[in-house]
């Protein structure tokens, strides 16, 4: 935060200056234009070139014992718009750590190792923002998640181990394309020029985009933790555990289905009725719940109960993908 006093000109003209430290960030030149807009209060001065300078990141591999905390790091730092990622020792890297980075690599859309030393590892992002339609890209990721969804109870029904192995891999992809969901609308909403050549309007509709993203980033995941489930299922099931379970189902694809539609259509209507059918999901699964609990073995009803419970969970996250669809209608 930096704060200016407003000056004048001899001919009434108001204005400000600019701090050398952004200048230079910005790699300004004198005579550069830049472009002004009044947006709800504010005066939001915008370079006029067409993208922003490429960021960096470094991370310091001697800090971490850990893969999953690297690896954690690595897609944060994607997600967060960075388009080099450099990891760093003071010595050198270990054959265990390279491996680590370039397990995180494969979870990345875009990025691929540019640069390999005994010390250093330098990580390049070759996603263009402009290529990518964003209410596609969530369309294609809610039907992937959809797919996984289906396919992982088609499985629970028929006792399909192998559809089940097959849902949860496919899970695990559908990761990558939620973390290029999310690294795009970031992106979006700390650039302007991001936002109009992906035709994104303005940062509040982007800022919902956000939000619905981690909804449906969170119903793809327990679509998958369901498929997880099944294989872990050794006993024979209840016809009535099965038929309540498929009740469930039907009612949250449908809901799921009512969601994305009030999102991408901002209709109130639909969206007020994916939230008013929660409450039949709230009777279900507590039947259900109760059934899981009889006439099975520990480890069947542990499973049976946790896959309840995952389909409960998609179902409110539809919920909240319709509250998503309501702040997008008045955004």
């Amino acid at each position: 935060m930096e704060v200016r006093k407003l000056q004048t000109t001899a001919a009434g003209t108001f204005i400000i200056t600019i701090p050398k430290v952004w200048a230079e960030k910005l790699r300004f030149k004198k005579g550069d234009l830049v472009s002004l807009e009044l947006e709800q209060g504010d005066i939001v001065v915008t370079p006029t070139k067409s993208r922003p300078a490429s960021q960096s990141r470094s991370l310091a591999i001697d800090e971490f014992k850990d893969q999953k905390l690297l690896e954690l790091c690595i897609t944060a730092s994607y997600i967060q718009g960075h388009d080099v990622t450099e990891v760093i020792s003071k010595e050198k890297i270990l054959p265990d750590q390279k491996r680590w980075v370039r397990h995180a690599v494969e979870g990345l859309i875009g990025v691929e190792i540019a640069e390999d030393y005994a010390n250093r590892i330098v990580l390049q992002n070759l996603v263009d923002p402009s290529r990518f339609e964003m209410d596609k890209l969530l369309e294609r990721f809610t039907e992937t998640s959809k797919a996984v969804f289906e396919d992982a109870i088609k499985a629970f029904i028929e006792n399909d181990f192998a559809l089940a192995e097959d849902a949860f891999e496919r899970g695990e992809e559908s990761t990558k394309l939620y973390r290029l969901l999310m690294r795009l609308a970031l992106q979006a909403a700390r650039n302007k020029k991001i936002r109009e050549e992906m035709n994104l309007g303005d940062f509040s509709t982007v800022a919902v985009k956000i939000i619905a993203i981690r909804e449906l980033g969170r119903m793809a995941y327990y679509a998958m933790r369901i498929a997880q489930h099944v294989g872990e299922i050794d006993d024979k099931l209840d016809e009535s555990i099965l038929s309540l379970i498929q009740k469930m189902t039907k009612i949250t694809l449908e809901m799921e289905d009512q969601a994305f539609t009030a999102l991408s259509k901002k209709d109130l209507a639909l969206a007020s009725s994916v939230i008013d059918r929660m409450t039949n999901i709230r009777k279900l699964y507590e039947t259900a719940h109760s059934a899981s609990l009889k006439e099975h073995n520990d480890r069947t009803s542990l499973a049976l109960s946790l896959i309840i419970r995952d389909i409960r969970a998609i179902a409110g996250y539809t919920v909240a993908l319709a509250d998503d669809a309501v702040l997008g209608i008045f955004a």
